[in-house]
Order: C-alpha cells, then sequence, then structure tokens
C-alpha cells in the first residue's frame, strides 16, 4: 500500500561494508563483487536498511526468492534510494507504507515502512510488494514529489480506502509471488 505523507528523513542510513577478501595467488585477477555483495553491501546499493533485522530480510529474500532478487537489482538500476524500517506505530489497518522523501535533487529518496511485529516470510513479501511500489514510482521521471505520486497511482492504482492511499494489483500479485517462492 502506498500512503502518501510527507517525510523527513531524519539520518542517512548506512551500513557497514563487509571485509573484502583477496586471494593468495600470484596470478590472481581483482575479484568482481558478486550481485549479492552489490545489492545488499555495496556503498552506491540503492535498498538500504538502517537495522540488522530489516538487513538480515533483504539478504534471505535475496537469496531464496528470484523475484525478490530481481526487484533488488532493478531497484539498484533506477535513480531512487530505498531506505526500509521496521516499526511498531503504524495505522492497525496497515502492514506497510511507502512515502517519499521532499529533497531537491537528481536522485529520489522513498521511505518504506513496515510493521515490526511481521513473521520473517510476510515481512520480505511486503517488503517485496512495497519495492515493486518503489520501481513504478522510479520509472516516472515526474514522480518527485506527494503530488507527483498522487497523480501517478490515480492513474495505475487504486484507493486502499483512506485518502491519498493506493494500491496496484501488480504490487500485490508480486508480493504473494515472493511467499510462494519463500514457502516452496
Amino acid at each position: 500500500m502506498i500512503s502518501l505523507l510527507p517525510v523527513v528523513l531524519a539520518a542517512t542510513c548506512a551500513m557497514t561494508d563487509p571485509p573484502r577478501t583477496t586471494s593468495t595467488t600470484a596470478s590472481a585477477s581483482p575479484s568482481v563483487p558478486s550481485a549479492s555483495y552489490l545489492a545488499l553491501n555495496a556503498p552506491e546499493r540503492r535498498v538500504r536498511a538502517p537495522e540488522a533485522r530489516v538487513q538480515s530480510l533483504l539478504a534471505y529474500g535475496f537469496q531464496r526468492s528470484p523475484t525478490f532478487a530481481s526487484l533488488l537489482l532493478a531497484l539498484n538500476k533506477s535513480d531512487v534510494i530505498v531506505y526500509i524500517e521496521s516499526i511498531m506505530t503504524l495505522p492497525k489497518e496497515t502492514m506497510g507504507r511507502i512515502t517519499i522523501v521532499p529533497i531537491a535533487g537528481k536522485e529520489r529518496y522513498l521511505r518504506v515502512q513496515i510493521r515490526a511485529d511481521l513473521p520473517r516470510r510476510d515481512a520480505i513479501a511486503l517488503i517485496g510488494h512495497e519495492m515493486w511500489h518503489a520501481l513504478e514510482i522510479a520509472q516516472v521521471p515526474d514522480a518527485r514529489n506527494a503530488d507527483g505520486l498522487i497523480r501517478l497511482y490515480e492513474r495505475i492504482g487504486h484507493s486502499s480506502g483512506a485518502e491519498h492511499t493506493y494500491d496496484t494489483s501488480a504490487a500485490r500479485d508480486t508480493g504473494r509471488k515472493i511467499l510462494s517462492e519463500l514457502v516452496g
């Protein structure tokens, strides 16, 4: 579900990079970072998580769900930067939401919030659902603020009940597909 409330990003959320290992053979060429490292740990990655639990969810989802992995890789090629956090203060009927941070510049910052009390599989599927929304936003250069998001989701989505709260069938389908990949 997408909720278009204005937000302010309070701090930069950065994970420390894991130590790089080097080969001890004399003829070894420089190592090429793995897709997993680029998607989950590289300083220039586009999906970021300040919390260890969310970092773990991203890693598990990347390893176990091809759909989840493809979303992370696709976002890494976009101009959006997505911060994901788990919180306990979402409205009762809201499992997750994505908002845009109104900052000038060429990159767009999105904030995903998911319920902190969700089981691992449900949380990963919900993150995938919200990452689909991030890709929907990334594909529309004019979606740079709350008004741009409202125009986008009035065109491609459907109202989820509350004012300026939208969802898309594609995001729901994506979440269900990720859940089935995690279970199967």
